[in-house]
């Protein structure tokens, strides 16, 4: 649905809402850094974006950027520690919204709006999800996210797992489902109340256990879900009670995670590295990240590199999809490295927006990219916040 706003906002970052649709172009975009929010703006629907001398949250990691339009309210949770924040003026003044959180290391939030209500779901590190009925002002666990069979093979390397995606069925907004990275995918059909792990997918010879990345729907089928994992691309036609994979760890781009579906075309777009996250990636200064299209359901997949660097530095961490009735459809895909790109024609070609910004990362991502002496000095930092064993 489009949304009439006098301003609407692009956010761009790691772990936030990826996707977003308007009337009219927007003329403001959030990127989410290392080092906290670049605030670009531009005066046409075509214009070059031009960042402003201000940055939001100055010096915090920020993990997630959401705005939603119909609450004109922007949300953003910092990697590590801070919870939910919440600005009612676009940025310009913040508020925590922590109670009821077990956690401070807010990882991921989906906003429902169903009927009159307004519904958020969070999922944290260490893993638990919440709702709040309120706009965050109060949270509500819902701990037996933690008592599905498995937790104990749940792992992510040096820190917790953690709730990467929540998504809801587009049809029936009480079924959700949850990516616990590194452990399983879980659906409930009662907003949370029970659990079920849909594990189908699963094979003996994975190279990783249940390395779940995200879940998005396809359009015209709301039982129709593409799933991004540590392994590959997965496919399902029946609300993810079979799988078939479409990818692998040989593929080019072995360990996606952005993932978006044309909102008109039999277009779907992929990004993600070579290889999963390992020290290959500071030896050789490049994960081998890939930006790739389908249009034949993901059956096969073109590389769409067009006006990046072959190749690309870093790794590519972020993406975005805005569409707009004024502008049409624009792609944005950040990297590790301070690199950001657009692309107005189906990522068929893609425009440099800026070369030189701090670094766009999940989580610790972006330390392999550093120096040695850099990078050993961020993983003591992260080891006297305790993040980071």
């Amino acid at each position: 649905m489009a949304y009439d706003a006098d301003e609407t906002i692009i956010c761009l970052s790691a772990n936030g809402k990826t996707e977003s649709f308007s009337k009219k172009a927007a003329r403001r975009m959030l990127v989410a850094t290392t080092e906290g929010v670049l605030d670009y703006r531009r005066d046409a629907a075509d214009g070059e974006w031009q960042l402003q001398e201000k940055m939001l949250l100055e010096g915090q990691h920020i993990s997630a950027l959401v705005y939603d339009e119909k609450l004109d309210l922007l949300f953003a949770l910092p990697h590590f520690h801070g919870g939910v924040l919440v600005s009612a003026d676009h940025g310009e003044s913040w508020e925590t919204r922590n109670h009821g959180l077990q956690s401070d290391y807010a990882y991921y939030l989906l906003i429902q709006h169903i009927g009159d209500q307004t519904v958020l779901s969070l999922g944290t590190e260490p893993v638990m999800f919440y709702q709040s009925f309120d706009l965050g002002k109060s949270w509500e666990a819902h701990p037996s996210v933690n008592e599905v069979e498995g937790t104990e093979h749940w792992i992510f390397p040096r820190s917790d797992p953690h709730i990467k995606h929540i998504a809801a069925h587009p049809a029936r907004p009480e079924r959700i489902y949850i990516c616990v990275e590194q452990g399983d995918l879980l659906r409930t059909d009662d907003g949370g109340e029970t659990w079920t792990s849909i594990n189908s997918m699963e094979r003996s010879d994975d190279k990783f256990r249940r390395d779940q990345h995200r879940i998005v729907f396809y359009r015209d089928n709301p039982d129709e879900m593409f799933f991004c994992t540590g392994i590959g691309l997965y496919h399902s036609a029946d609300a993810g009670e079979t799988w078939e994979r479409l990818t692998d760890t040989d593929h080019e781009c072995a360990y996606p995670d952005p993932f978006f579906v044309h909102p008109r075309e039999e277009i779907l777009f992929m990004a993600g590295a070579g290889e999963n996250p390992n020290p290959k990636w500071a030896s050789e200064g490049t994960a081998h990240p890939k930006y790739m299209t389908s249009r034949d359901h993901g059956k096969t997949w073109q590389k769409a590199m067009k006006g990046m660097p072959d190749p690309v530095p870093g790794n590519l961490e972020v993406a975005a999809m805005h569409d707009s009735d004024e502008g049409g459809l624009e792609l944005y895909a950040g990297t590790a490295c301070g690199q950001l790109y657009v692309s107005r024609d189906n990522a068929d070609s893609w425009t440099p927006v800026a070369e030189h910004l701090q670094p766009m990362s999940k989580g610790p991502h972006f330390r392999w990219f550093l120096s040695q002496e850099d990078r050993e000095a961020y993983e003591d930092k992260l080891r006297g916040m305790g993040v980071f064993a």
